[in-house]
This record gives structure tokens, C-alpha cells and sequence, in this order.
């Protein structure tokens, strides 16, 4: 589609900054798949209305590929810096990246469609619209929120006659800022500018274009009405259950035939997409004895430091494999669960045991660090002030909360200012309070998390004491306002080593998995006898699609996957190597994208038919019926009594999801009994004793209210769901990643 040539055009880079800008971390292996010689050079990642997208960055594009490069390398800065404010792990997992991916590939292809969409039905923003959005009194609230934007607007407080000063958006100080953005000589300004732009345009068409489909979006009061009966609408019923183990399978024949024709008959259910089938050998790599002793023996060589060290966190991100350990002062009553750091509260402060082992895997160092008279828990409040990227800078913040501790110090008061500065929405308005809690809470009574930093600063404080101190959410100004009795408390800090195989203990693990790779490759030795002979455990995965992330049971296994895609049938793969473990794999099946073969769903097919026979002889054998009590006695079986039944809820106990089943209940007079009824696994006829009356008559217009806001969310991703269709999405990511 040429609208699809002028998007690219017209944005350059930007569809790959804000469609992969959450693939920053992953940059270079994607990149590298993309101009190295797998194959993938010449492919696009997708194609959409059968354009490529995103090229190959070899030959005349390969200028463009270093400006994505940089871009996603300043992305990936940006991620990891958000990461960080936000106290979160900064290293990524594979689950992490797998995730991202999967976000910004659905992110890329959506603006792709909807942009073709925009253009065809006409949706845009003109001119004198943006800088409505931008600037004016309907400025969207992804602009008015920029503190920069921003004007202070004083006012007087009707009960206390204090000046209040309050932000305001201005939208002058847009179309400065501008006025102004050519005097960045660094161009970040403008690049930042555009990348906003872009965004918010889209924001905009999008919010557009839902309202298109939800004023297309309609529920009469019909609707209403019925939804209301079938959520209110209650029957009783009785019913007998006929389960199809009645009859014996040895009486029930199958012929070829009759398979043949079931099989041929519901063919369209047996799609299967592209896969294939491995069988493999995992080779986990098991610390020695050796290995053992040597942990130990470097923990023991640490002993003497770590008692001497006054700094022991410190010496922990130093030499610790547990650095989130969170060191929390506890009563000595706490530790007699810990046989170690029961002991060591009654030993002197700086003893030091260990090394010993906590798990068959870890080593651990442990210290008393540290005995205070401490509270078990003590009610304060706090005024947060939270840096950011753009007019409150880490000093700034600092810099209003000692000028709040002076103030409070003169005389004013910490609530009202709470209410007027503290960026805690959750507590501001109670004055700042956090309520009571105690020191291994995780959040106030009133939601704030709370860190250890936090919490230590609380608990060390005298009642009524101001501190300051500095989290991962910002700059607080805390005072403790009352405390429990206080007793001794104990600090244990450690250090934890997990014992990790050596580079010997690794290599005999490679050689053995060369060994086999090597038998498995002369084609005159089978699988299953080599597996045999080495006393290996043979594993198999089936049916494993291309894009598919993992192998069932293998963490972080996509390698194996993408050796697979490229692999040809009972091809042996080179060993795979994962994070302690080993993998050797041969590829044993093609499944092409067809129908299931006949000879894998055979037995499937035969228990469906042998369901569908039963089925008919117990209906043959209940014959006729006027009641359940003349059944019960005919088949010598029980009634079961008093059940109960809504439209709204189709499963039902023992029968599971039986829409059937329900809604013959429903379409059965009172007094009446239904016509056998097929499930699963059984035959049942019902008896119904009582109904509700239908509701015919009322207002139902707030189930309509109800229903349209459930329908309009469903419209707005079905109405996606329907030009996702359309687009004829060519799927090409197992071949880059």
C-alpha cells in the first residue's frame, strides 16, 4: 500500500524508536541478526498489506541501521534509568527481553494498521486542532502534565489566611518553549519535541477513531431485559445421569470405515500449524566435591575481613551472590528458628560463625552487626518531595525539604504543608500520616511502600524527631509522631556464596555431550540406543511452532527453537549451551502447515465415535419416558434433587461447561421432562420443578448503561482484531531472533 511507503517517509526512523524503543537492551543481537548470514538479510521482519517492514539495514540502507543503532542505544539508557528511579533490578532476564519483544512488535504492527486505517477513512489532526491540544483550553492531559508547562498561581486560604500556591497549565509556555527549541545546539530538544509529537498524534487519532466505533456501538433495552433475566432468572430442576462407562467398550465396534469417514467429515478441526519435533539430552552441569570445598575454603579465607570490617555492606555488594538481602533489626525471640542467629545474639557485637551451609547449594558468612532499644512498630508522618527529569532537580528537592523542617521547626504545620507540598497523593491529605506499622511492613496503612531506608530512618528516630532522608521515591521530610515500648534489637547481616561448578567440572559436562553429539551423528546408531548405552534420559518436545519462546521444561531455551527453524529432518544439532546446562537435540519430525494425519489423532477419533454409540444406546435403552421417577426405576439409577440453574452460569457440577445442558433447562416447562441431553462424557434428562417468572416489565436502562460500557471495550479491540485480519500479517521474527 503506498499510504505505508509515505508513514515511513514521512517519520524516518521514529516508527523503529517508538515501535522498538523497548528493545534497546537487545539492540546488538537483533541487529546482528539482521546483516548476518542466516539468511534474514534479505527478508523483512513482517510484512503488512504485503509491504515489508522494517528492512534489512545491509547495503544502501546501512547508514539507516547506524542511526538505529544510536537510537536504540539511547533508548536502552533511558529504560534502565527509569528502571533504576524506580528502585527495580536494572539487569534484564531473557523472560524480560522475550517480553519487551513481544510489547514492541505488537506496538509496531498496530501503528502500521491503524495509520492505513486513519488515512482511508479520513481520521486526522489539522493544524488549528494540535495547537488546540497543545496549548489551548482542551490541551490533552499527556501536555498539562509537564511541570514545565506550567504556571504558580497564588491564592488565599479561606480558613487559615495563608497564601496557597498552586500549578496551573499554561499553554503560553508551550508555544514559547517552541518559539524557543532552535536554541538547543545539541538537538536533543527537537528530537525529544518530534518523538513526543509523533506520540501524542497518534494518541490523538486513536482517541478519534474509538470514538467512531463506540457511537456505532448500541444495546436497546431488549438486551437489557434479557440480560437482566438470565442474571436474575432462577429454576430448580431434578435430573438423571447416565455416564457412558453404563456400557462396556469391549460392546461397542469400530471399523476403519467408520474413522475414515469421521476423520474426513470434521477434517477442518485437525488444522495444525507449521512445527516440528526434537528429541534431545540435557546435560546439567552439577557442582563437583571439589567445587564444594573450594566455596567453603574462600569464605573461610573472608571470615577475618568480615569481622575486622566495619563497613559490612560494604564487604556484601562485594562479595555476597545475595545482594537483596534486606538486614532488618529483629527481637531475639525472632531468630529461634535460625539454630546460627539464635546463637549469634548471644554472643558478643561484631561475632562473626560460618562458614556453613544454609542449602545443599549455599555457603553463608553471618555477623551481629549491630544491638539497638528499638520499637516494634510506631505511628509517623512524612512530606515527600519527588525529583524529576525536568524542573525538580535531586538538589532542588533537598534544598525545599530542609526549608519545610526550618519552617515546621518555627512553628508552622506539618500537616497543612503535608496537604500543600507532599507528593504522596496517598497520605497528603490526612497530613502527611502513615498510621502505625511495624518494622518488616512493606506499605503504610494508607499505601505508601515502604524501604529500608525508610523504615530504619523511622524506627532510629525519637518521638516527635524530624529527619531526612532519601529513597527511591524522592526526598521525605519524616517525624515520628508516637512509638511502641522499646526492647533490644538485633541486626544479623551475611554473607551468602553459592557454589558454582568450576571451568573442570564445566568441561567434562561439555566433553560428554560432545561425546554423544558425536555417536548421535553416525547415522548407523539410533537415538535411543545411545541413550541406552550412556544411561541418559531421553527427552521430547512436539509440536514446537517457530516463533514459540521456549522448550516445555528448558528456561530460556529460544536457541534450540531457532535451531530448529533452520534445521533439516534428523539433522543433530551442535551443543547447545544455556546458563548451567547442555543440550544436544536431533530433529525427528516435520509437521507441515496442513491437517493432523490420521495416524496421530486415530485414537482420539475412536473415543468420539465410541462416545457418539454409547450415546445412542442408552438413548435406545431409555426408550419412553413420562417422568424421571418411571426412568430412575426402568435403568436402576438415582434422581439427583434440588439443583439450581442460571442462564448466566453455564457449568455445571459434574458435567463441567454445559451450555446445552442449561439451556434446556431453561426452554423445559415447569413439571415437563426434557429429551435426552448429550455431554461429554454421559447422557442426562431433566425434570424442571420450578422457574422464576420472566421479568418483562421495568427500567432497565442501568443494565444498558453496564452492558454498553462492557460492549464498547470489546468493540474497540474486536474492530482492531477485524483489520488485524485484514492486513495479512506475514510473520518473520523467528528468523532474526
Amino acid at each position: 500500500m503506498g499510504s505505508l511507503q509515505r508513514i515511513r517517509n514521512r517519520s524516518g526512523l521514529l516508527i523503529a524508536v517508538i515501535g522498538f524503543a523497548m528493545l534497546a537492551f537487545i539492540g546488538g543481537e537483533f541487529l546482528g541478526s539482521l546483516t548476518g548470514n542466516s539468511g534474514s538479510a534479505t527478508k523483512n521482519i513482517a510484512e503488512v498489506h504485503g509491504e515489508g517492514v522494517l528492512n534489512s539495514c545491509a547495503h544502501e540502507t546501512a547508514c539507516n541501521c547506524v542511526t538505529f543503532v544510536k537510537t536504540v542505544d539511547g533508548m536502552t539508557k533511558n529504560v534502565l534509568a527509569s528502571r533504576k528511579n524506580q528502585g527495580q533490578d536494572e539487569d534484564l532476564t531473557k523472560r524480560d527481553v522475550s517480553d519487551i519483544r513481544k510489547q514492541a512488535w505488537s506496538q509496531l504492527i498496530r501503528e502500521l494498521i491503524m495509520e492505513e486505517e486513519y488515512e482511508k477513512i479520513g481520521v486526522n489532526i489539522s493544524d488549528e486542532e494540535w495547537m488546540e491540544r497543545i496549548s489551548g483550553i482542551n490541551a490533552h492531559p499527556q501536555i498539562t502534565r509537564f511541570p514545565n508547562f506550567k504556571t504558580k498561581i497564588e491564592s488565599i486560604d479561606k480558613n487559615t489566611g495563608e497564601n496557597i500556591e498552586t500549578l496551573v497549565f499554561d499553554g503560553k509556555k508551550v508555544t514559547e518553549y517552541l518559539q524557543n527549541i532552535q536554541e538547543d545546539e545539541t538537538g536533543d530538544a527537537i528530537r525529544d519535541w518530534m518523538s513526543f509529537e509523533s506520540f501524542l498524534l497518534n494518541v490523538l487519532k486513536n482517541e478519534k477513531y474509538d470514538k467512531l466505533i463506540e457511537k456505532g456501538t448500541y444495546i436497546n433495552s431488549e438486551e437489557a431485559k434479557i440480560s437482566v433475566n438470565e442474571n436474575m432468572q432462577v429454576a430448580m430442576y431434578n435430573y438423571i445421569n447416565l455416564p457412558y462407562s453404563m456400557i462396556e467398550d469391549s460392546l461397542i465396534d469400530i471399523s476403519e470405515e467408520e474413522i475414515n469417514n469421521y476423520y474426513n467429515k470434521n477434517k477442518s478441526d485437525y488444522k495444525q500449524d507449521l512445527s516440528k519435533d526434537i528429541d534431545y539430552v540435557v546435560f546439567t552441569v552439577v557442582p563437583s566435591n571439589e567445587d564444594d570445598l573450594e566455596t567453603r575454603s574462600a569464605l573461610t579465607n573472608l571470615k577475618d575481613d568480615f569481622e575486622d570490617s566495619d563497613d559490612y555492606l560494604n564487604m556484601i555488594r562485594r562479595y555476597s551472590d545475595n545482594r537483596n538481602a534486606i538486614f532488618n533489626f529483629r527481637k531475639k525471640d525472632d531468630f529461634s528458628n535460625d539454630s546460627v542467629f539464635a546463637q549469634l545474639v548471644n554472643n558478643n557485637l561484631g561475632t562473626v560463625i560460618g562458614p556453613y551451609k544454609t542449602n545443599s547449594s549455599t555457603y553463608r558468612l553471618s555477623k551481629l552487626v549491630d544491638i539497638q532499644k528499638r520499637p516494634d512498630s510506631l505511628e509517623a508522618r512524612h512530606i515527600l518531595i519527588q525529583p524529576n527529569n525536568t524542573s525538580i532537580s535531586l538538589d532542588s528537592a533537598k534544598s525545599v525539604i530542609y526549608d519545610l523542617k526550618k519552617k515546621i521547626e518555627n512553628g508552622a504545620d506539618f500537616g497543612l504543608l503535608a496537604i500543600e507540598k507532599s507528593f504522596d497523593e496517598n497520605t497528603k491529605y490526612k497530613g502527611g500520616e502513615l498510621g502505625w506499622f511495624g518494622e518488616d511492613a512493606l506499605s503504610s496503612k494508607y499505601g505508601f511502600p515502604l524501604d529500608i531506608q525508610f523504615k530504619d530512618s523511622c524506627f532510629s528516630s525519637l518521638k516527635n524527631e524530624m529527619k531526612v532522608v532519601l529513597t527511591q521515591y524522592g526526598v521525605h521530610l519524616i517525624q515520628v509522631m508516637n512509638t511502641s515500648k522499646k526492647d533490644n534489637k538485633y541486626k544479623i547481616a551475611f554473607i551468602d556464596n553459592n557454589i558454582s561448578a568450576s571451568t573442570e567440572t564445566d568441561n567434562n559436562y561439555f566433553t560428554q555431550a560432545g561425546q554423544f553429539a558425536s555417536k548421535l551423528k553416525d547415522k548407523n546408531n539410533s537415538f535411543d540406543s545411545i541413550v541406552l548405552d550412556l544411561n541418559l534420559v531421553k527427552r521430547s518436545a512436539i509440536k514446537v511452532t517457530p516463533e514459540k519462546e521456549n522448550i516445555v521444561g528448558l528456561a530460556n531455551s529460544r536457541s534450540i527453537v531457532r535451531w530448529m527453524n533452520e534445521a533439516s529432518l534428523n539433522e543433530v544439532s551442535d551443543i547447545l549451551n544455556f546458563d548451567n546446562f547442555y543440550v544436544v537435540a536431533k530433529l525427528v519430525k516435520e509437521n507441515n502447515e496442513d491437517h493432523i494425519q490420521l495416524s496421530e489423532i486415530e485414537n482420539k477419533i475412536k473415543q468420539d465415535i465410541r462416545a457418539d454409540k454409547k450415546y445412542k444406546k442408552l438413548v435406545e435403552k431409555m426408550g419412553e419416558y413420562a417422568s424421571l421417577e418411571a426412568l430412575s426405576e426402568k435403568l436402576n439409577v438415582s434422581i439427583i434433587n434440588n439443583k439450581k440453574a442460571q442462564l448466566s452460569v453455564l457449568t455445571v457440577d459434574g458435567l463441567g461447561y454445559s451450555p446445552e445442558f442449561v439451556g434446556t433447562i431453561f426452554s423445559t416447562n415447569i413439571g415437563g421432562v426434557s429429551s435426552p441431553i448429550k455431554s461429554t462424557n454421559s447422557v442426562n434428562v431433566v425434570s424442571v420443578i420450578s422457574k422464576d417468572d420472566y421479568r418483562s416489565q421495568g427500567d432497565f436502562s442501568e443494565e444498558q448503561k453496564s452492558m454498553f460500557e462492557k460492549i464498547k471495550t470489546y468493540s474497540y479491540n474486536a474492530s482492531y482484531k477485524a483489520l488485524e485480519t485484514d492486513a495479512n500479517i506475514v510473520d518473520n521474527r523467528s528468523v532474526f531472533y
